[in-house]
C-alpha cells in the first residue's frame, strides 16, 4: 500500500474514534426513552449552517422534540430571536446559530450537547 493512501486509512481511523465516542451520535439514541414530557425545545438556525446541521441531526437522531425556524428566511423568527435574546440580556454584536431554547434558558453560539441535555427535563 501506498503511504498517502495508509495516512488517508489513518486519519479516518481517527475521525471515526472521535467522533463515535461516547459524545457521538451514536451513543445517544436512547435519550427519547429518558426525556419527560413537556420539554420545549426551540432551535433558531440559518439555511446554510453546517453547525446548524449537525445539531438538527443529533437531536433527530437522539428523539428529543424540537422545533427548528430558520432566521435568514423567516423574518418574524429573527424578530423573534432578537426579543429572546434581548429578554435573556444577550450582549449585542455577533451571536452564533444555532441558537437553541430549552425549557426558559437560552443556549446561544452553537451550545455543546452537554449544555443541550443539562437544560432537558429527564423522568426521575
Amino acid at each position: 500500500m501506498g503511504n498517502l493512501f495508509k495516512l488517508v486509512l489513518f486519519g479516518i481511523g481517527i475521525y471515526l474514534a472521535i467522533h463515535m465516542r461516547g459524545g457521538g451520535i451514536a451513543m445517544e439514541k436512547n435519550i427519547a426513552d429518558k426525556l419527560a414530557p413537556g420539554n420545549e425545545v426551540v432551535m433558531y438556525s440559518l439555511t446554510t449552517c453546517p453547525y446548524c446541521r449537525e445539531k438538527r441531526q443529533w437531536m433527530e437522531h437522539a428523539g428529543i422534540p424540537f422545533r427548528e425556524y430558520f432566521v435568514d428566511t423567516d423574518q418574524a423568527r429573527m424578530e423573534e430571536l432578537n426579543g429572546l435574546l434581548q429578554a435573556h440580556s444577550v450582549p449585542g454584536g455577533g451571536v452564533g446559530t444555532p441558537v437553541i431554547y430549552v425549557n426558559g434558558d437560552l443556549l446561544v453560539n452553537n451550545p455543546d450537547r452537554e449544555e443541550v441535555k443539562r437544560r432537558l427535563k429527564f423522568r426521575s
